[in-house]
């Protein structure tokens, strides 16, 4: 279980480093997204989400068929402000809360099915690990990332900073910080 400073310092992060941007967009995939990298797979996906439009008023089934279509039909990989002149409807700050929370209880059922050992980790270590299972999901991290695993069962924090750094688009900066984390589990172990 997380703890509520690890939960505030998690979310504070991930907006940081996803952005928080009410509108739909692509991102560098060319997926649609909405709030803090939240993935849209579908209309019906969408459909299911508190947006609103210009009045206030909750956006009927129509307005959020709208505009994914339209933020679908741009160019993907682009700032996510590019969108939204293709948009008509935001997510609330209280909708984009609940999405991310959501994502945030899926992520740590997922990340506790690959390291059972989990909630035993220093706190560091946690969030390092659910920063890049938010980025790179579930099956991207437990088949892909062979060495970031083996550390991490072995709970060698050392090599786990030497193999947890992810390609572009992800930042250099996002990196250093998931690095960071993971030498500061691996000064108290």
């Amino acid at each position: 279980m997380l703890s509520e400073k690890e939960l505030e310092t998690l979310r504070n992060k991930l907006a940081e480093y996803e952005g928080e941007i009410p509108h739909m967009y692509l991102d560098s995939k060319g997926l649609v997204t909405v709030g803090v990298g939240n993935l849209i797979t579908s209309v019906q996906a969408a459909q299911a989400l508190s947006f609103i439009n210009k009045a206030g008023e909750p956006a009927t089934a129509d307005e959020i068929k709208a505009d994914y279509d339209s933020v679908k039909q741009q160019q993907g990989n682009r700032i996510a402000s590019f969108y939204k002149p293709f948009t008509k409807l935001v997510m609330t700050q209280e909708g984009m809360d609940e999405l991310t929370n959501k994502h945030i209880d899926t992520f740590y059922k997922e990340i506790k099915k690959i390291f059972s050992e989990f909630d035993d980790f220093p706190s560091a270590a946690k969030l390092a690990l659910l920063d890049l299972i938010f980025n790179l999901g579930m099956t991207n991290l437990k088949n892909k990332w062979p060495n970031l695993n083996k550390a991490v069962n072995a709970k060698n924090w050392t090599d786990a900073a030497l193999a947890s750094k992810r390609r572009a688009p992800v930042s250099d900066a996002r990196n250093k910080y998931v690095k960071d984390l993971f030498e500061k589990a691996a000064s108290l172990a």
